[in-house]
């Protein structure tokens, strides 16, 4: 099926802009083009692309264009660069805030080095990352997910080792035995509500249904996060490779950690910028301490 190129840029820019008006002035065509454009692209799938909200909100049918069509915006931008160097190109990332905390400096200065490059990081859940894949919203996303979606590759990077830590004032006021019913009865700070790493913690350790009775805070910041536990707001589950910074801090059990697999998930298409990217997050999360699963 021969899909007219100009009105791909056209979704991308109604989506990206969230209304017809905004995505008219990013063109610079009028709002009545705009429409024009996207009626005929809806006529030639036959399919309703995009729900006339605002924000614009793709359809099912609309996402599996969109995606398509940022891919095709990536090749053709790389095409366009071997004929003009000068031609700047964008991606978007999807990565998770403790990889972006721990492993992921020496990507931030490799890509610093690729001329006309611009990067957006979005930050997501590993667990949820996915979705931002499929409706392609990024181009490549770390995830905890190691089956592959339609269309794209997956490479495992290694495994986040998470260890149950506190602060001394901590252990010394609720923790005399070291035992799993003192967890249950421990303040406990989490990330946010859809982090379970303390939960299956006292599950692995309490039995089955176990849940904190104590207070239970949320801190959505990697590096906050750990602030919080140093200063004795409750246990937590901290990524190893900030506990070697974290020296007010001290690990509650050497049996008591959880290990969170990492995957690199990317769309599946010959893309020199993207095969580039795969490489240096594989190589910098090898490097970086991550244990290697099988």
């Amino acid at each position: 099926m021969n899909i007219d190129v100009e009105h791909l840029e056209t979704l991308l820019a109604v989506v990206d802009a969230g209304s017809f008006d905004d995505a008219s002035i990013d063109l610079g065509i009028t709002p009545s083009a705009v429409s024009q454009r996207i009626k005929a692209l809806e006529n030639r799938l036959g399919a309703i692309l995009v729900v006339r909200s605002r924000p614009v909100v793709p359809t099912e049918q609309g996402y599996k264009v969109l995606r398509y069509a940022r891919q095709m915006s990536l090749l053709s931008t790389e095409f366009a660069r071997e004929l003009s160097a000068d031609k700047p190109q964008s991606i978007a990332l999807g990565v998770n805030s403790d990889s972006l905390s721990t492993w992921f400096g020496p990507v931030f200065e490799q890509l610093s080095e690729i001329e006309n490059l611009s990067v957006e990081i979005i930050r997501t859940d590993e667990n949820r990352g996915l979705e931002l894949l499929r409706t392609g919203r990024v181009s490549a996303v770390v995830t905890a997910t190691a089956e592959a979606l339609q269309g794209c590759t997956s490479k495992k990077l290694g495994a986040m080792r998470y260890r149950a830590a506190a602060s001394p004032r901590i252990i010394s006021r609720y923790l005399q035995q070291w035992s799993p019913e003192e967890l249950v009865r421990t303040p406990m700070v989490v990330f946010d509500r859809e982090d379970p790493l303390q939960y299956d913690m006292l599950e692995r350790l309490a039995g089955t249904g176990s849940r904190p009775t104590a207070a239970v805070h949320h801190i959505p910041d990697s590096l906050k996060y750990v602030s919080a536990i140093e200063a004795g707001m409750g246990w937590g589950m901290i990524p190893e490779i900030q506990l070697v910074q974290a020296k007010k801090l001290e690990i509650l059990h050497e049996q008591w950690f959880a290990d969170v697999p990492l995957y690199l998930q990317r769309w599946a298409v010959d893309s020199s910028i993207l095969n580039k990217i795969d490489s240096i997050l594989v190589t910098a999360a090898r490097q970086s301490g991550l244990h290697l699963i099988a």
